[in-house]
């Protein structure tokens, strides 16, 4: 019988718990790491230490599949953060990008005439 039989709950559903702890955790801290890149990464790679270290620790047989298991999970929370959240989000109001000599992206200014502009007198 091995060390783990007692458990019932598998050693990666753990990993998960711990990883979605620490980014809630890094939540309360600065909810600023979720507004840049780099921020992001650092949120990331500390939910994928904390994760990852204790799904090892709780089973350390299973440490390298638990650990593909925690890293796939942040990597879905990554793609959900920036593919599925700002659908929700629900389109930008009027207004909310362009006006008057700013355009909204992939919108190509009037053409302006060329040549030098007009003197009077001439």
């Amino acid at each position: 019988m091995s060390a783990n039989a007692h458990r019932d709950v598998p050693g990666w559903m753990i990993g998960l718990g711990a990883a979605t702890a620490a980014l809630v955790a890094i939540g309360y801290v600065s909810v600023g790491f979720f507004v840049s890149v780099g921020g992001l990464a650092i949120a990331a790679a500390v939910a994928l230490t904390v994760g990852i270290g204790v799904a090892a620790t709780v089973e350390p047989n299973r440490a390298v599949a638990n650990g593909a298991v925690v890293t796939f999970y942040v990597l879905v929370l990554a793609v959900a953060y920036f593919l599925i959240l700002p659908a929700l989000a629900g389109p930008a109001p009027p207004g909310a990008r362009g006006g008057p000599g700013v355009y909204p992206p992939g919108v190509n200014p009037p053409a302006q005439p060329r040549g030098s502009p007009g003197v009077y007198p001439p």
